[in-house]
């Protein structure tokens, strides 16, 4: 088989997508049996690097911080002598209820180690995952929503919680939350919360109005909800800044490594490994296109049922990829028989924290009829989707679309919940036949499945706008 051809795709800043630039590789240990995909593009997504916050602007936060706890003390002189000690660090943020996809986030960007700018770069794994600009340095994390962060953030995907308790010392609420440019620009959402020991935790880049009800001078515990990733204040992409200091306001970072010289110890209740290799969308598409213009919800261009002459597109979306890593992708027809089975090699010696690839197939008439199933194995996991081949799947979605279907796995009962309510609703198996017709019970959103033999279905539904959802659940 001749070996095909890779598109590596390095993006520019996020507010400037449409400047493309690309490099052709050759890949290496591609070995196909079956049918092999017709192009192959990957992109490695980055963003701009510029000053997220001025030196003036952290002096500001200061001045505000410092004023407030004095109105705080004013009202309470023992407001913060009634502060649970400080314990170590919980994830910062969460999914929203009901998010069943492998993933939703990146970290995309460490704290800068090498306090020399310019180009000096240092993360506490002694890697270069951070940046710095002519005079200064990256001071935080950030979680970046992906894929589809424009999405993602207008659904809420991505909840900010606190990492430890403590007292809110700084709130921001109401500044835009879709900016497209690192400026400077100090009008972010977010909050900022100080804890028993004196160290203060600053959370920034908040979806607008949708920081905590609570007030500055309010506790907060450990787990609580602070608000929603956004793209405010000087962002380019919805993600969480998530920055630490200590009493005397130095940077602190949260994970310990062997160059991190700011504090000996993680700070984490158990510190995430430096790389997370992981595919947190798997999906079939009806377009190569990836839309990315700033700040527009995009076009998923998902699609799950292809007939005679279509265009399929698999997609893989990844947090983590490294040299050397392999991902094996498997295709298997209706009756279970293997039609496609190819690895494919990460071999261009440069790490990406962010990042997509596809795969093109057209479908002939000689495809079989019925519902395929795809099987991506990387990082140790295994991922799977499934598509159809003129069967009756379908999908279609809106950007503010709110569905989950729980538990899933399942045992006996599958609960539904919509925005648009449920009209009608049925299970096919991966034969593509209709096994089970929901009936009285859509009235109280669930389905009884004890019935089910084990293994994977698909819950096709229509809600009360007729607009078509196919999920896929598994029965345990």
């Amino acid at each position: 088989m001749k070996s095909k051809k890779l598109l590596l795709l390095m993006l520019l800043p996020a507010s400037a997508f449409s400047q493309q630039q690309s490099e052709t590789f050759e890949i290496a240990n591609r070995v196909h049996s079956g049918t092999a995909p017709v192009e192959s593009s990957f992109t490695a997504v980055k963003f701009e690097k510029t000053e997220c916050l001025t030196d003036v602007q952290r002096f500001q936060l200061r001045y505000e911080i410092a004023r407030n706890r004095k109105a705080i003390l004013e009202q309470n002189p023992d407001a913060f002598k009634t502060l649970q000690k400080i314990t170590p660090f919980q994830n910062p943020f969460r999914p929203k209820a009901g998010f069943t996809d492998y993933g939703y986030h990146t970290l995309q960007y460490q704290v800068d180690h090498n306090l020399t700018p310019n180009n000096n770069l240092l993360d506490y794994n002694c890697g270069t995952r951070t940046y710095d600009w002519t005079n200064g340095n990256h001071q935080g994390t950030d979680f970046i929503l992906w894929p589809y962060p424009w999405k993602r953030m207008q659904e809420n995907t991505m909840e900010i919680v606190a990492a430890a308790g403590g007292i809110i010392v700084d709130k921001r609420n109401t500044f835009n939350d879709l900016n497209c440019t690192n400026n400077g620009n100090p009008s972010w959402n977010g909050v900022v919360i100080e804890h028993a020991d004196g160290s203060f935790a600053v959370y920034m880049h908040f979806k607008k109005n949708s920081a905590t009800t609570k007030e500055i001078g309010d506790t907060v515990a450990a787990g609580e909800f602070l608000g929603l990733a956004g793209s405010s204040g000087s962002s380019t992409i919805p993600h969480l800044h998530f920055e630490i200091r200590d009493a005397a306001s130095n940077v602190i970072d949260p994970y310990q490594g062997a160059c991190n010289s700011m504090n000996s110890a993680s700070w984490w209740q158990q510190q995430e490994n430096y790389y997370v290799p992981r595919i947190n969308r798997i999906a079939t598409h009806s377009s190569t296109a990836q839309d990315n213009t700033c700040p527009v919800v995009e076009n998923t261009y998902e699609k799950v049922n292809f007939n005679t002459g279509d265009l399929l597109v698999l997609k893989l979306y990844y947090r983590d990829i490294k040299p050397g890593d392999v991902t094996n992708i498997k295709i298997t027809d209706p009756n279970g028989s293997v039609t496609s089975n190819f690895d494919w090699t990460q071999n261009w010696g440069v790490f990406y924290p962010t990042a997509h690839a596809y795969w093109t197939f057209n479908v002939t008439s000689a495809w079989m009829t019925g519902v395929y199933n795809v099987q991506s194995t990387f990082g140790g996991n295994t991922y799977t989707t499934v598509f159809g081949v003129r069967t009756n799947l379908g999908t279609e979605e809106s950007p503010q679309e709110n569905i989950s279907v729980y538990p899933n796995p399942v045992g006996d009962v599958l609960f539904i919940k919509s925005n648009n309510g449920i009209e009608s609703a049925e299970i096919i198996d991966l034969a593509g036949r209709i096994v089970m017709k929901a009936g009285d019970e859509l009235k109280e959103s669930r389905i009884t499945v004890a019935t089910l033999i084990k293994g994977m279905y698909l819950l096709k539904f229509t809600d009360r706008n007729q607009k078509v959802k196919t999920v896929k659940f598994t029965k345990k």
